[in-house]
């Protein structure tokens, strides 16, 4: 029946993050260039704490996609896209995950390493697992019938369209009449036969052989006691006299009684030929079953859990009041970006994890920043402890999370892609012991310089802190001066006021691509009271460092009571 059918050409499965092969190529070989530049962003930008905030289940996967950082629009859009479906429908994630889980837990539990048959129950295992598929099939097949209007994306749409093929095509057909078979072969499987024995004159079996067949057991006939005892009880119809041999002899004890002769065991092997066409049905559905090309779902199983986690944490964060949104994405060249609402990924998981009943503006503090004509680098400047470092590492992340094809964590967002983001973070302990902190820092400035162009995005600090303040503000500027040259847009967090007063200087240059601006992070010039907040203008007189040392410092009055006590 089989053979006289078509075969369906079922269209390879669809990926999720990448619209095609060609596309996929292209960011492998991206990833591959891209791995022979400075990664200092991964730790600076804290990418793994990120990673598992919106994909605890796969963290490595997640920081893969981020680390990609996408320069191609099309496959920003397709995984845009399907996310928004994913958002809008909200029933369409769990079906798929759990559907596309179920076939998978089934296919290595039930089904991938299965070869042959040896017994009904064996027979009845392999019946539970296609029906599983076939079920997951059909589960899918309605869930589109009801939902295809509501489907926007290229992603989602052809992901149903693959299982649609599958559902319509005559493999799938064929598995479920086989199944049909086998269920109908297995609920009316023999259960007894009628033997036909002839005898020779010493009453000596000569010959044997099947006569029928019964669905019904036999049993053994009832006694006359039993017959009283149990006056309304069923015997089986089909009954035999004295005890049933067994083709299976015992493992612990061997007995002339369980022996079976010869003719036994011709009786059993035409017992195995009636039942061999179960074990033939599912050989046939079990070799289409591979033919329909099951292993590339396995595919999917990542990236399901990947967008799971992702929409997980946009709704959570939105549940606090943190809303999130779609940017719009702006050509590499127009070198251009303008967040509003902006917050830091990951100082927003730590915050709202203490933090369980505050939400909004209560819980975290947003700001503006636009990458223009009018300012391309910005020096910030600030008092201590007042946010500097933490809107410096939402500027990478926003960057990351919009070029991965993601929310960006603000209100809104329009941002150019970038080839790549560079970060210089100093810490002192990572210095080797035959380096300065100075040295190794102007030696990773020079790496930078190689490669930087005026489409990457520089976050910068603290750095250039480690000499005397009169050398750190000359080469620090001179620093600025050349990568705005470069005209590399920026960020670059310090204490040295000196280098954002001389913005204007700067920018005077002719030579200059991305002009400076310098911004502050608030502070109430009264109490220093920290308000998190980026303004434009020059750096105030001091950081509000005494703010911090008389609350976390030495109380000198309480060393005065202690030394005059003793």
């Amino acid at each position: 029946m089989f053979n006289s059918r078509k075969k369906t050409d079922i269209k390879p499965i669809i990926d999720l993050l990448y619209p095609d092969k060609e596309k996929k190529s292209q960011m492998d070989k991206r990833r591959f260039m891209l791995s022979n530049l400075p990664e200092d962003y991964i730790s600076n930008l804290e990418v793994s704490s990120v990673s598992e905030l919106m994909c605890p289940r796969n963290q490595y996967f997640c920081t893969q996609i981020l680390k990609e950082l996408c320069d191609d629009a099309d496959i920003i859009k397709y995984r845009q896209d399907a996310l928004d479906d994913f958002i809008n429908i909200k029933t369409l994630l769990p079906t798929l995950y759990s559907t596309i889980t179920d076939m998978l837990t089934n296919d290595r539990a039930n089904v991938h390493n299965i070869e042959s048959v040896q017994s009904f129950t064996a027979l009845n295992g392999q019946i539970a697992a296609l029906d599983c598929y076939i079920e997951c099939i059909d589960r899918l097949h309605e869930f589109y019938c009801k939902n295809k209007d509501s489907i926007k994306s290229e992603a989602i749409t052809k992901l149903f369209s693959h299982f649609e093929d599958i559902y319509l095509s005559d493999e799938y057909c064929h598995i479920k009449d086989c199944m049909a078979e086998l269920h109908k072969a297995v609920d009316n499987r023999v259960r007894s036969v009628t033997v036909a024995i002839n005898f020779d004159e010493e009453m000596l079996p000569v010959s044997a052989g099947i006569v029928d067949y019964s669905t019904v057991p036999a049993g053994i006939k009832p006694s006359v006691f039993d017959r009283i005892i149990y006056r309304g009880a069923k015997f089986p119809e089909t009954i035999v006299k004295g005890k049933l041999y067994t083709k299976y002899i015992p493992t612990k004890t061997v007995t002339n009684e369980t022996d079976i002769n010869e003719v036994d065991k011709a009786l059993f092997n035409e017992l195995e030929r009636i039942t061999d066409r179960y074990i033939r049905t599912l050989s046939d559905a079990m070799a289409t079953y591979r033919k329909i090309g099951f292993e590339e779902i396995y595919a999917l199983e990542t990236q399901l859990d990947f967008y799971s986690g992702v929409v997980r944490f946009i709704e959570s964060a939105a549940a606090r009041g943190i809303e999130m949104c779609r940017p719009e994405i702006l050509p590499a060249d127009k070198r251009y970006c303008e967040i509003k609402g902006l917050f830091d990924v990951a100082f927003y998981k730590r915050i709202s994890a203490i933090n369980h009943d505050k939400t909004g503006d209560k819980l975290i503090v947003r700001n503006d920043i636009i990458f223009d004509d009018s300012a391309r680098f910005y020096i910030l400047t600030g008092a201590n402890n007042g946010g500097k470092t933490t809107f410096v590492r939402a500027v990478g992340i926003c960057q990351l999370l919009s070029q991965a094809g993601l929310y960006a964590p603000a209100r809104e967002c329009k941002i150019s892609l970038c080839d790549y983001i560079y970060t210089n973070f100093p810490k002192e302990e990572e210095v080797g012991i035959n380096s300065s902190r100075f040295t190794t820092e102007i030696k990773e400035f020079k790496e930078i310089s190689k490669t930087i162009t005026n489409q990457s995005l520089l976050l910068m600090n603290e750095s250039i802190q480690s000499t005397t303040p009169k050398e750190c503000v000359e080469i620090a500027s001179e620093l600025v001066r050349i990568f705005a040259i470069i005209g590399a847009r920026g960020v670059f967090a310090t204490h040295l006021t000196d280098i954002a007063r001389m913005c204007d200087e700067i920018n005077k240059d002719e030579d200059i691509r991305s002009k400076l601006l310098s911004i502050v992070m608030a502070a109430d010039e009264a109490t220093g009271e920290r308000k998190y907040k980026i303004v434009k203008g020059l750096p105030t007189e001091h950081s509000f460092a005494k703010t911090v040392f008389n609350k976390y410092g030495i109380d000198i009055s309480y060393i005065r009571k202690k030394a005059n006590s003793r």
